[in-house]
């Protein structure tokens, strides 16, 4: 009983030595557990410190959402300022989750989430088909102009409008204003499935119908729906590629080879390289999308220049050529590339012809599988790999309207592009010209609109009547109309921009500055006749004797500097006509010489300006790299062109390359008389400005014993095995070795010790286990010290 009277349990009495043993097992067995996970901790570290040696400290691994993850594909991680957003998943969405029986059912579902979506493409001209001119004041868009492919759209709209963004524009009477009239899924449809059918003014198919035997199912409305995404070349193709009734027929620079283009047919749009959609040149705002053949951009700022700067070019003289000259002239040497021929000729005149049945048929070229002719439609002709004409162009175009009165007895150019040698806004730019025969108001002598598409007796390829066709047109579209047809040759313009060429293939200098068959017309496009004779030479020379400014000419410079006058005359350089103007330029062109000073410039720009391959290869020399380049004319007289290494003369080297210059002397190389540059610029790989000397310079020469033994053998050099020690002295050859020797990572471990390190905690507990072991427990005042 304890003090407070409570019961309590004694305590089994224990011997000291039972005490002591379990004091020292505890001991024991807490002393390994510690050593086993030191040891692992420190083997852990050890392998983590080694392997993160591998990594570079300036190569920081940086958290997930820091890095960039650019997409636009449906599902992919997409990033902006940072921040890493996933797309909305449309097949989780409950308001798509139905079966659609309309496109306009689908926008509705559409509209609810994008509510201002609708209202936006209503303000484009992808939707009113409609466009202002704010220079000219003229209305254009494809509701007001005339072209010579199918003509207008006004009382044909239910064919024309299959392309339009919208549903059920059938007439004049299309609601513009209705919302649910906008199509959503033209342009975002990412399954490939979505097709507006050709006749139904907008509209897909909703029942499946046989054409020709063949049974076309209506698309899933619901499915593409839930799967819509950004556009795609397929996407804005299904339109832009098919204008004027078939694929590749209107622009011939866009057809379905775009699709999926090669390197070789577009170096943007290749799939296996930059992959460019069409909305990486034609941006977007608000649906808005840039770029309109109605007003274009001449000098490519929003384009080409938009990511290649104002001077792309490695030489100066190729950056001027921008001042006067559109990009896509040289970088697009032909259209019609990818296996689709574009129209390039319609007569509609020989249409209407019938078989022996009454009906109509069409004429294939048994060469090229082309339609020549339809009897709905007339003769055409087709080209593949076509040249383009090239025109001034500021950008501008002005329309012959159909209440626009023109002089049948010449071609009429329905869309003539604005510009001329005069304007500083004009560029040379490539065009396709397609001509064309139509029919036309004899009697008022203006362009007219048939009635082509319908069921109703009026309509041309019903009837095949032109008069009734046009009279039914004209009454339709309210214009005047005198009774009399007939037809009127035309001709239209269309910018070439897409198909852009590997620079390999761009225009060279030759192919528009040479006497014959040059790319460009210059007397056509404006220049006088002396500029025409120095522009076909390439380089663009100066005919002195022929120059009206006389300051100009050779003779000129002759009466100071006659010494490099007499220089010239028997030159490369004054046997082609380039003369002094062509290297010299007047630093004030307000002033003549004397008065103004002429620019010596001795850089290698100044000869790289005709000499492209040369001055490619002198950049990748050390003498482009020196702080002071030694550039042409210090080896080359600028007047007479000649080297100045000449006739042995090998002073112009050995002024840098001493050391080079006291060891050739005595090589067999100069015992048979060769000097630096039969060596420095003998090769087949360049032009040799690079001075490099490479095993096909020494195989241009020894191409036979360059490896033969006995030729060696029997000159008496030692060619038996030779170590590294035997070569080198000892204090190289050490210092060889020891830089040939991988320097091994030292492992650490905690707190960067090394490895042999973990020894000592080790030993320390095993010390610790046997004091325990033997009786001396740390921590336990042992019976022998006890009082």
């Amino acid at each position: 009983m304890d003090k407070l009277g409570l019961l309590s349990i004694e305590p089994v009495e224990e011997s000291t030595e039972d005490v002591v043993m379990r004091r020292k097992q505890i001991v024991g067995i807490m002393l390994a557990i510690t050593a086993v996970f030191l040891t692992a901790i420190f083997m852990w570290q050890s392998d983590v410190v080694a392997a993160s040696a591998d990594v570079p400290l300036s190569d920081p691994v940086l958290p997930l959402l820091q890095q960039d993850t650019e997409t636009g594909d449906e599902g992919e991680a997409v990033e902006g300022e940072g921040i890493v957003t996933i797309p909305a998943d449309h097949r989780e969405f409950e308001e798509l989750q139905q079966e659609f029986e309309t496109g306009p059912d689908v926008t509705r579902a559409c509209l609810s989430c994008h509510v201002d979506a609708a209202q936006e493409i209503m303000t484009t001209s992808h939707w009113t088909w409609e466009y202002e001119n704010p220079d000219t004041g003229q209305i254009l868009g494809k509701q007001n102009v005339i072209n010579n492919f199918c003509v207008a759209i006004d009382s044909n709209e239910p064919r024309c409008t299959s392309c339009h963004t919208g549903y059920g524009w059938t007439d004049n009477t299309f609601d513009f204003t209705a919302e649910e009239n906008v199509d959503c899924l033209v342009c975002h449809d990412t399954t490939g499935t979505y097709k507006k059918y050709p006749t139904a003014a907008g509209h897909p198919l909703y029942e499946p119908i046989e054409v020709n035997g063949v049974v076309i199912q209506p698309p899933d409305l619901a499915y593409v729906a839930q799967n819509i995404g950004d556009t795609s070349r397929q996407t804005c193709g299904a339109c832009h590629f098919y204008g004027g009734g078939a694929d590749g027929v209107k622009h011939g620079d866009m057809d379905s080879s775009l699709t999926n283009p090669d390197y070789e047919l577009d170096v943007h749009m290749d799939v296996d390289g930059l992959n460019f959609t069409c909305t990486e040149c034609h941006t977007s705002d608000g649906h808005v999308v840039s770029g309109s053949r109605y007003s274009m951009n001449s000098t490519d700022e929003e384009t080409c220049e938009s990511c290649h700067t104002a001077e792309p070019h490695q030489y100066d003289m190729l950056n001027q050529h921008i001042d006067r000259i559109a990009c896509q002239t040289c970088h697009i040497p032909e259209y019609a590339r990818g296996g689709v021929p574009t129209k390039m000729y319609w007569d509609w005149s020989t249409a209407g012809e019938l078989d022996e049945n009454g009906k109509p048929f069409k004429v294939v070229d048994p060469e090229t599988g082309h339609v020549t002719y339809d009897s709905m439609k007339g003769n055409f002709e087709f080209g593949e790999d076509v040249v383009p004409e090239y025109i001034w162009f500021n950008g501008e175009v002005e329309y012959t309207l159909v209440e626009d009165v023109f002089d049948p007895s010449q071609p009429v150019v329905i869309n003539p592009p604005q510009g001329s040698i005069a304007d500083e806004n004009a560029r040379i730019w490539p065009m396709k010209v397609f001509d064309g025969v139509q029919p036309y108001d004899s009697g008022n002598n203006t362009l007219v609109i048939p009635h082509l598409f319908g069921s109703d007796p009026a309509a041309y390829w019903k009837s095949y009547d032109w008069e009734t066709s046009i009279a039914a047109g004209m009454a339709y579209s309210e214009l005047p109309y005198s009774g009399e047809y007939g037809f009127v040759e035309t001709t239209m313009y269309w910018p070439i921009t897409h198909m852009v060429a590997p620079a390999e293939e761009a225009l060279q200098c030759n192919d528009c500055h040479t006497p014959e068959d040059g790319r460009l017309d210059f007397a056509a496009l404006g220049y006088d006749e002396d500029a025409v004779q120095r522009l076909t030479h390439f380089p663009p020379t100066l005919l002195v004797e022929e120059l009206d400014a006389p300051h100009f000419a050779t003779q000129y410079c002759a009466e100071c500097h006659e010494n490099e006058h007499t220089a010239w005359v028997d030159s490369t350089h004054g046997e082609k006509g380039v003369a002094c103007v062509n290297c010299h330029k007047l630093e004030d062109e307000t002033n003549e010489h004397p008065t103004a000073a002429y620019s010596v410039d001795r850089s290698g720009e100044v000869c790289g300006a005709c000499h492209l391959n040369e001055h490619a290869d002198w950049e990748m020399s050390v003498h482009a790299e020196a702080e002071d380049p030694i550039a042409c004319a210090d080896c080359h007289n600028p007047h007479t062109q000649q080297l100045k290494t000449a006739n042995g003369n090998t002073t112009i080297c050995e002024n840098c390359h001493e050391d080079q210059a006291h060891e050739m002397p005595d090589s067999t190389h100069a015992a048979t008389g060769m000097t630096c540059l039969d060596c420095h610029k003998n090769t087949e790989l360049n032009t040799g400005h690079a001075f490099n000397v490479a095993s096909d310079t020494c195989i241009l020469c020894h191409a036979k014993d360059a490896h033969t033994a006995n030729g060696l053998l029997e000159a008496g050099v030692d060619v038996s095995p030779a170590t590294l020690e035997e070569r080198l002295s000892d204090e190289e050859a050490s210092a060889a070795m020891e830089t040939a020797v991988t320097d091994e990572v030292e492992s650490k471990g905690i707190v960067g010790l090394p490895n042999w390190m973990v020894a000592f905690p080790i030993l320390a507990l095993v010390i610790s286990g046997v004091w325990v072991v033997a009786g001396k427990d740390p921590g336990y005042r042992h019976q022998d010290k006890q009082k």
